[in-house]
Formats: C-alpha cells, sequence, structure tokens
C-alpha cells in the first residue's frame, strides 16, 4: 500500500489499525512480533516549535532541538545511586546482551549491534524489583546504562546494525521511552553515524518508517539499508565478527532463498599476502619477522602526522584502503603521500582487525578480567607477566610493536586528541575478539579497553624482560 505523505499531519500522526491490516500480509510478520499491536504515534505540532521544512517536507538538520525541547525529565537516574548500585545495574543490563560491541566494519568504524530479540518481556523484569521497580525503570535505567558506555563510540564515526527479529509484544519499550532515546541521544551520536543496517525488517516496520519519514532528516534516511537476510549483511560487514542470536539465525535459515543483486567479494590472497593472513605464515615470508610492511611504513607515514586530530579515530574510503592493501598482497610500492593520514591510519586498523586470531588471545582473558580491583603498580606488574608468560611469541611482538607506537600517539594527545584511552576504545574491541562467546557483553569490552589503556601508559615498564 502507498503512503501518501501529505495525509501525514504533523500535529497528529494516528495510524488506523484497519489501513495497517489491510496493508500488510499476516504471514509476513513472525509469531508474537511487536509489529502485531500498535500504539498510536503522537506529535503535537506546537511541540515542535519553530522547526524548518525543507523542499522535500523533512525537518532540517536543526531538528534534534526542537523535537526535545519540551521533552522533561527527572534526575539521572544514574547519578542518584551509589558505584556499586550502577555497577550492579550495567552487569544486570549488559547480561541480556541486548547492546554489543562487535569490532569495526570494511572502513574501520566501530559497530555497534543491538538485537531485539534479547529485549527482557515484563515478567523477566517483574522479578528483579531489587534492581527495576517497573518495566519503564528498566527502559529508563538501559538508557543511561547504554548512553555511559556508548559514549566513546560515538565520539567517532561508527555503524549500526539493528536485528529487529524477534521483538514481541510483551518486550517493547513504551512509547514514551522512544521519545526519551530521540533527546538524551544528543547529536553526535545521529552525525557521526555513518551507517544503520536494519537486518530482517518486517513489512510492517517499514510502513511505520515510510510513516516518520516527515520527522527525520534527509541525511539520516539516506544512512538506513535493509537487509533481508544475513548473506545482504554480510556484503557490508563480516558476520564472524558479530554476535547473532541462536533464534536469529534459525530463522535467517528457513527464509527462502532469493536472487539477490547484492555481490559478496571473494578472498584473493597475493603473493605477498600481509592480511587476513597468520602472523606465522607473515613470518614465514619475512625470515622469522611477523611485523609486516604495511604497519613499517604505515607508522613511518602517521609519525610525520601525528598531530592530526583524531588520528585513528576518523575513517577512511573502503576503496582507497583496499587499494593499499592490494598493494601491499602483490609485492607493489605504497606512495602514502599520495593518500590521506586517516586512510593510512585506517589500513592499520584493518590489519589487526583483520587476523584470524585476534593479537590478545583466549588463554589470558580470565586473568586480564581480574585485573580491574588491583593498584596500578600491581596491575602494571601483572600484564607484564602475564604477557610474557601466556601471550605467543610473535603476537607478543607485534602488539609490542603497535603498543608502542599508539604510546607515541599518545604522548602527543593535547595536539591530536587521542591520549590512551581514546586509543583503547578504537583498537580495544580488535585486540581480542569473542564473539561466539555468549557471556561475552559490554562490561567484558570496558574491562579489555581498560587493559588496553594500561598497556599504552606503561608500555616500558610492561614491555620489558627485566
Amino acid at each position: 500500500m502507498e503512503i501518501n505523505e501529505e495525509d501525514v499531519k504533523i500535529d497528529k500522526l494516528t495510524l488506523d489499525q484497519n489501513i495497517l491490516e489491510s496493508a500488510i500480509d499476516k504471514n509476513d510478520i513472525p509469531d508474537l512480533e511487536y509489529d502485531e499491536e500498535i500504539s498510536p504515534l503522537v506529535a503535537d505540532e506546537s511541540k515542535i516549535g519553530n522547526s524548518h521544512l525543507t523542499s522535500d517536507n523533512l525537518i532540517d538538520e536543526d531538528y534534534e532541538a526542537e523535537l526535545g525541547a519540551h521533552v522533561s525529565f527527572s534526575p539521572s537516574l544514574i547519578d542518584a545511586e551509589s558505584e556499586k548500585k550502577v555497577n550492579d545495574l550495567k552487569e544486570r543490563i549488559d547480561r541480556y546482551g541486548i547492546v554489543n560491541v562487535c569490532g569495526t566494519d570494511l572502513s574501520g568504524r566501530p559497530i555497534i549491534v543491538l538485537s531485539a530479540v534479547n529485549l527482557p518481556n515484563a515478567d523477566q523484569i517483574s522479578q528483579e524489583k531489587e534492581f527495576f521497580h517497573s518495566h519503564q525503570h528498566f527502559f529508563d535505567v538501559l538508557l543511561e546504562v547504554l548512553c555511559g558506555i556508548l559514549e566513546n563510540y560515538v565520539e567517532s564515526e561508527y555503524t549500526l546494525v539493528y536485528f529487529h527479529y524477534g521483538l514481541k509484544s510483551s518486550s517493547q519499550p513504551p512509547f514514551n521511552w522512544l521519545t526519551k532515546v530521540y533527546k538524551m541521544l544528543d547529536r553526535k551520536f545521529k552525525k557521526n553515524l555513518k551507517a544503520l543496517y536494519v537486518v530482517h525488517p518486517s513489512v510492517l516496520f517499514k510502513v511505520l518508517w515510510q510513516v516518520i519519514r516527515p520527522l527525520i532528516s534527509s541525511k539520516f534516511n539516506k544512512k538506513v539499508t535493509y537487509c533481508s537476510t544475513l548473506a545482504e549483511l554480510g556484503a557490508h560487514i563480516d558476520l564472524n565478527i558479530l554476535k547473532i542470536h541462536p533464534e536469529i539465525r534459525i530463522h535467517d535459515a528457513s527464509l527462502k532463498p532469493r536472487k539477490s543483486s547484492v555481490s559478496i567479494e571473494q578472498v584473493q590472497f597475493g603473493p605477498f599476502q600481509q592480511f587476513k593472513v597468520s602472523l606465522q605464515k607473515i613470518a614465514d615470508e619475512n625470515k622469522g619477522d611477523p611485523i609486516p610492511l604495511c604497519l613499517k611504513e604505515g607508522f613511518i607515514f602517521l609519525r610525520k602526522n601525528i598531530d592530526e586530530e583524531g588520528i585513528f579515530r576518523k575513517s577512511g574510503s573502503y576503496e582507497r584502503i583496499k587499494e593499499i592493501q592490494n598493494l601491499y598482497n602483490y609485492g607493489q610500492p605504497v606512495a602514502y603521500h599520495t593518500y590521506e593520514y586517516h586512510v593510512a591510519a585506517s589500513v592499520i586498523k584493518a590489519f589487526v582487525r583483520e587476523l584470524p586470531e585476534s593479537l590478545l588471545t583466549d588463554t589470558i582473558f580470565s586473568e586480564m578480567m581480574s585485573l580491574q580491583a588491583l593498584d596500578i603498580v600491581d596491575k602494571v606488574e601483572v600484564a607484564r607477566d602475564l604477557l610474557n608468560a601466556k601471550l605467543p611469541p610473535l603476537n607478543y611482538k607485534v602488539l609490542n610493536y603497535l603498543i608502542s607506537f599508539l604510546n607515541e600517539v599518545a604522548q602527543h594527545s593535547a595536539k591530536n586528541k587521542m591520549d590512551a584511552r581514546n586509543l583503547s576504545y578504537v583498537f580495544g574491541p580488535n585486540f581480542l575478539r569473542t564473539s561466539n562467546d555468549p557471556e561475552f557483553g559490554l562490561v567484558n569490552i570496558e574491562k579489555i579497553n581498560n587493559f588496553v589503556e594500561l598497556l599504552i601508559k606503561y608500555h616500558s615498564d610492561i614491555f620489558s624482560k627485566d
């Protein structure tokens, strides 16, 4: 059914259930999905203030402040709690696995994954009255906790993947909560979002999206891509690094195969392959040295640009990154002076991301997690002993080489704004990848980032054999 946008009044966006039902084939909607029960969407024109509409009837880019100007909030739920209570709430929220950070995409941007299937229903929430007073309270805490955790990731460009399948009516968030989301996610959350992939969208999801288009900027709309299958998502993002719920995989496998115009890139290795191969392979081809030429030359070039603001934060063009990778893989010289510095930085991130096994191995994971309770002197000592004893020699050498350079970058943070903390958020998710671990969540990612920050700050003390 075609939606006539002229009929959509900003003062009252109310959906007629009968019209929607006539437009939708019920077979297209999984049983118990949220899409089967719709709350009326209402927006009062008086609350939009002095927004300006573009020529295509879309609110202009200053719409964030206008839409949120009349929404009132109680004092922060998190600020009023003790530190211990805050940590308990974080761990409680994280346990559900609603949001995860899963490495970086092909352009080196952090990937944030939202899984609707993991939202708890009202009965589950009611069993945790010690933490959440009500269904509404759970979602309020969820929003504040996640905003705090994700704050560092959205300082730079990022990619968002939303798995829609599995959203049930019993677990849907209150509609007024969506207004709070819009208010609390300030401009940088929206501006720095470079791609939003909606996976397994139902028919009704698409209809609703068209209805609310007048309230969304044209720039934001261009960032949205629908992926009907995981294969379609795989054309944009490496599925191996994503945490995908088993129910989503089962649903995807049940879908009828259909012809797709999406082409999936075939991996072809060159005679001097430096990306997507093991450190042992690189060492075997390089007289025992696991440090590839792409890192050595990349660091030389980046040292000349080390004061550039946001180095390693801004992502380079995927086409340019791929071009440099192919030159290295086929033994051709790379003229870095013809490339922008953030393209070279993205090549470094791509090398780390595409290693078959992460630099920090699973063998040190549990001990690395336990460092948080120690004082700084003990942390440095334990980290040094841990890496010396349990990290494979090739991993140790490459990690030392990388961290040494990141330490140099951090020493110039007064100009480039990339201190050890910021660098840890860029590299942490790729230094230890555990996407297949169902118990691994945002809280553990935070601990990994803390460990990487420690390595960068105290590089000379930790990477010493004394």
